[in-house]
């Protein structure tokens, strides 16, 4: 109970410090930070396709000064964009299962077991992405 009430005092901070925490706390530090990138994103999205509004002319000027400089830098984040929805999605079903008392008992397996499988589909994913992205589309 003391321990309990030394994170409450410590705030925002205390989620974020790994030292001796088990996997539970691990999948949900990350899955909160995850949750957080895809909203950020989410909001960036919005905003750059807002322009829309203001005509086509803009809205090509405005994507043409983002995607300015490596193309292969913005291939890298789009990449890890999709790692972290991946890895936000495969933890939230696993989350949904053990609010309906599947896996309540062995979630560390399921949490490997989801993760190893999201990773798999994300490496389906990112091989097809590139094939696109190889054509010239």
């Amino acid at each position: 109970m003391v321990e309990a009430n030394k994170e409450m005092k410590e705030g925002i901070s205390a989620w974020a410090k790994f030292y001796r925490k088990g996997t539970g706390y691990l999948a949900f530090a990350f899955h909160r930070l995850s949750g957080l990138v895809i909203l950020f994103y989410l909001y960036l999205h919005y905003t750059v396709l807002s322009n829309l509004l203001r005509g086509q002319a803009t809205y090509n000027a405005i994507v043409k000064s983002i995607t300015y400089g490596p193309y292969d830098s913005f291939l890298a984040l789009d990449f890890l964009l999709a790692l972290v929805i991946f890895y936000h999605g495969a933890n939230g079903v696993r989350l949904a299962l053990n609010e309906f008392g599947i896996g309540m008992y062995h979630h560390k397996a399921l949490f490997f077991t989801f993760e190893i499988i999201a990773m798999i589909l994300l490496g389906l994913f990112d091989y097809y992405a590139l094939q696109f992205v190889g054509v010239g589309f």
